[in-house]
């Protein structure tokens, strides 16, 4: 490189060890270009003399290692500490030197030490290459070491975590049954002690005539409880039969319209209540076979959350309209609508998954376990109906129901007698349901002046005259506190623990309770965790944000037993965290201390007049390293110079500024010519978006290298794969910085990559047609048969025509059968043809495909050889009373080549097993709605367990000069269609059964114009 070109700088620069300079000649230039790529580079690289003699090692292996070059110069290279890891590491080291200067060169994976300074091993592939001289003596050694642990780590991991994840799933599997069970069982437990709870209450509420007021109000809140809490032991059951599926039908003749009515009536009283504006619009009949009792869960489920979720002054609608379907039958539409906050449309979805409730973080709209909606859609789903929420014209949410008005196929159906009189709508209500909604609604709002906000005032005897005074002056010391809690009854029950010693006030929501502390601060707060509108730690953030709030004192009430938020909320914000349930005493007791420590704080406030100011430590150390220069550049040239890697210096903005021998072989340029280039010259038009952003990336800061294979443009323009690495060169300032560029050819590998994958497409070929010889006999009794009838029908022919009286007619009946039996021959020899056509990768027809007829041809190959085999092949498919299969998008003749294989397979099972039953059965079923699903059940010899696990796996055969990649071939085969191929479990001696499935909309489209070819 001249001095004067413009990529030379024209002031002294330091990069590392080196020092660039205007002055240099080109030798010189080179020789230090040399030392900075090799400084740079980050994987081991070292110089030997050809008798093994460390002459120079680059920093980042002597960095892995914790040596000092100097340390280990001129001595023998096995003896350094990298070998040291056992006496068997040195002596192979001293072995591979010696095979190296003999002219070998050796590769191989080796454990060294190369990290933290020595102290753990890793795993590199290393190499030893022998470098001759121009008389073809060897002259030096050049070591190389890529570290390569974590990709040997990694594929141990991968083994270890196939296994793991196997046993965790089955471990899930388990969880969930048991969750299940869990819930079952416990909601069953409940149910007894929650009847003991309200049979009493109603007796004492019903017949207490001595009870006061304050007594007959807890019993009421204790009946309320009861009732939602039994409503709740109803979801988790429900849950867990759902799980179980356990949960059918039972649809009979109802009157929807009449049922609703009786259903929404409760809430007409409840609306007052709640200062709420209600409707409900109905047909005067709507006849329908539905399951009543799931209907009624769904309704009550959706006016719950209506009047639920609308503020006092809002207004809940619930419409019933019929509908007609665009197949002509019949539905209904059942629509509650409500002026509430909504539901966003980021959770409308997710509004129906089970414990899903309106909330982020610790702030929540209301209570409740989030399972009702969820209950409500699978109900809804068994109707085979659709449920979905939108926004509601004008504010709000609409909640939706389509279901039909006739049951779903399948459902049971119960019946009555014409002459029956019709049960009333109510018959049917889930009453202990309706009680437990109406209950969780009718939890009062209001009530004292704990729950309205409005200070408690304890009710006290009168004062004595000569005490008040003194009384009146202790009341006023008492401390203040605010209590923040969304459930009446718990603010009710906090509030009336702490009136007799504090000055409260209660609000039911965490911005009521940042107002309120604005305006005037209190003592103490006492606050729930989940919260509307503002969460409970988002409260105390906010007041923390606040210097005059700062040590205000937070007592949290949660019902949430997570250890990390507590630890959290207690080393960071709040001075007392207490979890639901508590008992009155404790909570008194600790709001006795918190206040008490607050009064204590206060007093010497006003006593200590504190100081304080801002000590500022600055601590400044510079570090400066230089490192003598050695007389090594031009050692580090030969290596440059010698390395079997291209190696090259790319400006940030894309002029090559040198390269390494290796790097201008492969890509076919001289030096100047690579010199007078970019890479933006080198790389393919294609990639040249892709390769600036990853530099772009790199020069950003965002990652601090990249590893990537990529394709460079060769002189002749025809392109290279390479597996490229590029970083930027340390030390450098920011304006001028230069990338690194390491570049491995690995042609060769893509080549063998692309004849892989041509080697599996002709095996697929080979199989199909060794598969077409094991039906060499069937073939040739199928093609036999009308030829030998055409033969016998054209000699009878002839005799018609050539008698003395000839008989026209008889003639023609036997040339009618002629051309019957050719057309009969001719589709079998097409049948043949298609299944022996090959192409490139499967293009699925656009048209639709018949499993069922796939079959049919199928089975057409294969019955001469069954019958001679003695094996009876029968094919099943769903009955008249069931829903015809629906077509796939297949490949016809893969599809029929997987049958084939799987229907020969079971032949040759029955064959090694002699019994009396000898028959394959195939059954076609809709395994779901979007899959069809097919069955080969043979009565052979079954599947030793011990195989099965690699049955699918290539080269595995279980028949004696089998080449064991016809299940192979026939899952790829599945899976490239969007199915799956499987086998039941096995059982030696009682048969086999393979499985299949395809979807319905299965495949690879590649081209939706294809016309789907004959078979």
């Amino acid at each position: 490189m001249d001095p004067a070109s413009p990529a030379w700088p024209n002031a002294p620069l330091r990069v590392g060890a080196v020092t660039l300079s205007p002055s240099d000649d080109a030798q010189t230039q080179r020789e230090k270009l040399a030392r900075v790529v090799l400084d740079a580079m980050y994987q081991f690289v070292g110089l030997l003399d050809a008798e093994g003699r460390t002459l120079e090692i680059n920093r980042a292996a002597l960095d892995g290692a914790g040596l000092r070059l100097e340390d280990i110069r001129g001595r023998p290279f096995w003896e350094a500490r990298w070998f040291q890891v056992s006496r068997e590491s040195i002596e192979q080291q001293r072995d591979f030197v010696r095979r190296a200067r003999g002219g070998e060169f050796i590769r191989c994976d080796l454990e060294v030490y190369g990290e933290a300074a020595g102290d753990r091993t890793i795993v590199v592939d290393f190499s030893l290459l022998p470098v001759r001289d121009d008389r073809g003596r060897v002259a030096f050694l050049l070591a190389e070491g890529r570290n390569i642990t974590a990709k040997k780590l990694a594929e141990a991991e991968v083994a270890r975590k196939n296994a793991e994840l196997q046993r965790l799933l089955d471990t899930v599997r388990q969880m969930d049954q048991l969750k299940s069970d869990l819930f079952a069982n416990v909601s069953h437990e409940l149910r007894t002690p929650l009847a003991l709870i309200l049979g009493p209450t109603d007796e004492l509420l019903t017949h207490g005539t001595n009870l006061t007021e304050p007594q007959r109000r807890q019993l009421q809140l204790v009946r309320r409880s009861a009732a939602t809490l039994l409503k709740h032991v109803d979801d988790l059951l429900d849950l867990a039969r759902l799980d179980a599926r356990k949960v059918d039908l039972r649809c009979e003749p109802v009157d929807l319209a009449a049922l609703l009515r009786v259903l929404a009536e409760p809430f007409q009283t409840l609306a007052p209540q709640r200062e709420l504006t209600y409707s409900v619009t109905a047909p005067p009949t709507l006849p329908a076979l539905v399951d009543p009792e799931k209907f009624e869960r769904i309704a009550l489920n959706l006016l719950s959350n209506a009047f639920k979720f609308t503020p006092p002054g809002g207004r809940v609608r619930c419409t019933l309209e019929p509908l007609v379907d665009s197949q002509g039958e019949g539905r209904c539409l059942l629509s509650v609508q409500d002026s509430g906050p909504g539901v966003p449309p980021e959770q409308r979805q997710t509004v129906f998954e089970r414990f899903r409730q309106l909330q982020q973080g610790t702030t929540r709209e209301h209570g409740g376990t989030g399972l009702g909606l969820a209950i409500a859609k699978e109900f809804v789903d068994l109707h085979h109906g659709s449920i979905a929420v939108t926004a509601a014209p004008g504010g709000g949410a609409l909640f939706q129901v389509e279901l039909p008005l006739q049951p779903p196929p399948g459902s049971f159906v119960v019946t009555r007698s014409p002459d029956a009189p019709d049960p009333p709508p109510s018959a049917h209500a889930t009453d202990a349901m309706l009680e437990g909604v109406i209950a969780e609604l009718q939890a009062p709002e209001t009530g004292d002046s704990g729950d309205t906000g409005a200070p408690v005032t304890p009710t006290l005897p009168p004062p004595c005259p000569n005490q008040a005074a003194t009384d009146a002056a202790a009341a006023d010391e008492r401390p203040t506190v605010l209590v923040v809690e969304d459930n009446p009854e718990m603010r009710r029950f906090v509030t009336d623990a702490l009136r007799g010693e504090c000055r409260v006030t209660a609000v039911a929501d965490g911005q009521a309770a940042l107002e309120q502390v604005l305006a005037a601060p209190p003592d103490l707060v006492v606050t729930d965790l989940m919260l509307p509108r503002l969460g409970g730690d988002q409260l105390v953030e906010a007041m923390r944000a606040r210097p005059e709030l700062a040590d205000l004192p937070v007592l949290v009430l949660s019902a949430r037993g997570d250890e990390a938020l507590r630890t959290r909320l207690l080393t960071d914000a709040v001075q007392d965290y207490v979890t639901k349930p508590f008992s009155a005493q404790e909570l008194r007791a600790r709001v006795r201390n918190l206040a008490a420590m607050k009064h204590t704080r206060d007093v010497l406030k006003r006593e200590l007049a504190v100081q304080g100011g801002d000590l500022t430590h600055m601590t400044r150390r510079l570090i400066a390293s230089r490192r003598a220069l050695q007389e090594s550049e031009q050692r580090w040239w030969t290596v440059y110079e010698h390395s079997p890697v291209g190696l090259a210096l790319i400006d940030a903005d894309g002029p090559i500024r040198t390269a390494n021998p290796a790097f201008r072989a492969m890509l076919g340029y001289s030096a100047e010519e690579l010199r007078a280039g970019t890479l933006r010259q080198i790389t393919p038009e294609e990639d040249r978006a892709s390769t600036q952003e990853r530099v772009t990336r790199l020069l950003a800061g965002t990652v601090r290298e990249y590893h990537v294979q990529r394709r460079y443009l060769r002189r002749d323009g025809t392109p290279v794969w390479t597996h490229t690495s590029v970083a930027l060169v340390p030390g450098l300032s920011e304006a001028n910085p230069l990338l690194l560029v390491v570049a491995k050819d690995i042609s060769e590998q893509k080549r063998a990559e692309q004849a892989l994958a041509q080697t599996r497409a002709e095996l697929t070929q080979v199989s199909r047609a060794s598969t077409l010889g094991e039906l060499a006999a069937s073939i040739a009794h199928e093609v036999n048969q009308p030829l030998a009838a055409i033969a016998t029908n054209g000699q009878a022919g002839l005799r018609w025509l050539e008698s003395p009286q000839p008989s026209t007619d008889e003639a023609k009946d036997s040339l009618r059968r002629i051309v019957r039996d050719a057309h009969r021959a001719g589709e079998v020899i097409t049948r043949i043809r298609a299944f022996l056509r090959r192409g490139e990768q499967p293009k699925v027809p656009a048209a639709p495909m018949d499993v069922a007829q796939a079959a049919e041809e199928t089975l057409a190959l294969l019955r001469g050889e069954a019958a001679a085999r003695g094996i009876e092949l029968r094919l099943s498919r769903p009955d008249d009373a069931q829903p015809p299969l629906p077509p796939v998008r297949a490949d016809r003749v893969q599809v029929q080549q997987v049958l084939l294989n799987l229907v020969m397979n079971a032949m040759e099972s029955i064959d090694r097993r002699a019994g009396p039953r000898r028959e394959v059965d195939i059954t076609l079923a809709a395994e779901s709605p979007d899959h069809v699903r097919v069955d080969v059940t043979d009565s052979g010899a079954g599947i030793d367990p011990v195989l099965a696990e690699r049955l699918f796996e290539a080269f595995q055969t279980t028949k004696p000069g089998g080449m064991g990649m016809g299940l192979a071939i026939c899952r790829s085969i599945v899976e490239s269609h969007g199915g799956r191929l499987w086998t039941a479990t096995p059982s030696p001696g009682a048969g086999a059964t393979f499985s299949f499935t395809l979807p319905v909309e299965a495949g690879d489209v590649r081209d939706a114009s294809i016309t789907p070819e004959a078979p």
